[in-house]
């Protein structure tokens, strides 16, 4: 995984401060550098008036002024930490379009970007940014809550539905362990489907009716990752997959989960892509989604 040029969405609440601060100690790692970006959307009402327009533009250019100099300080704390910072500052009529068009205009090779923003009319909630930016982003996508504990990468989450998509991320996982040196679980979920306990005799755990299936998954995945028993750890659960996978990390100390935004069944948005998005939700420890290349 090479990251050289780092994009980060900042809002200036405490959620993508933690999100700038996560960047650098990335960056420090890879020896990328940082573009902070913020995206004013100020929200006006009618200006069809010259006086009212005259007045809402010299709101801007106040907001851009305060803006700009929050940017340079975040700039000065990079810079502290011999981290190469350069901040943007666009205006746009939506947060996550803006930063999408950004994006996809420039040389970045990652996004990190905090869950949450700011609060009322301004906010930054997960459905109208962080999780547009994760689906939609050309580069691979990390996002960071505001409650992370430590800064460290030692141990990696990798979700593995057999999918092309799960195997660019566990490429990625791999590539990141490498660079870390990071230990990597890799973790299948069984699916219970529900409806069938009406029409079945036993409504026993999948894998508890089966014992052999937990092997053979085993195995498929080792096939998969090239990696033996003795180099990663290998789980398999039954459950519902988003929930399983916080659930796991949040009990045994993972510091990132790296999946894949697309899963089985684009139509329908299945499994590990409506789950990457639900995870990004939910998840207290960072969350690397990968796009799968073309």
């Amino acid at each position: 995984m090479k990251i050289k040029h780092i994009l980060v969405p900042v809002d200036f609440s405490e959620f993508s401060t933690k999100a700038a601060e996560y960047a650098l100690f990335l960056a420090e790692k890879f020896c990328a550098r940082v573009t902070l970006f913020h995206a004013m959307v100020l929200f006006k009402a009618d200006i069809d008036e010259k006086e009212h327009l005259k007045s809402y533009e010299e709101i801007i250019e106040k907001v851009k002024d305060q803006r700009f100099k929050q940017l340079q300080d975040h700039c000065k704390k990079g810079k502290k930490r011999g981290v190469e910072v350069d901040s943007i500052l666009e205006r746009g009529i939506s947060e996550a379009d803006t930063i999408l068009d950004h994006c996809l205009n420039g040389d970045y090779d990652l996004v990190v970007m905090g869950t949450h923003g700011r609060t009322g009319l301004k906010r930054w909630t997960t459905g109208s940014v962080a999780e547009k930016v994760v689906h939609h982003s050309p580069v691979s996508v990390i996002t960071v809550h505001k409650d992370i504990k430590k800064f460290a990468i030692n141990k990696i989450l990798i979700p593995d539905d057999f999918s092309d998509f799960s195997l660019q991320a566990i490429e990625q996982g791999k590539s990141l362990a490498k660079l870390f040196k990071a230990q990597c679980v890799f973790l299948h979920t069984v699916m219970q489907r529900e409806h069938e306990m009406y029409y079945s005799i036993s409504s026993k755990p999948i894998l508890e009716t089966n014992p052999q299936l937990k092997d053979i998954i085993i195995n498929n995945i080792i096939d998969r990752t090239g990696m033996k028993k003795d180099k990663a750890e290998y789980v398999v659960m039954e459950g519902t997959p988003y929930k399983i996978i916080v659930q796991y990390a949040e009990e045994n100390n993972i510091d990132l989960i790296v999946m894949g935004t697309r899963g089985l069944g684009a139509l329908m948005h299945a499994l590990i892509g409506s789950n990457a998005e639900r995870v990004v939700r939910t998840a207290s420890c960072p969350v690397l989604t990968v796009r799968k290349s073309d």
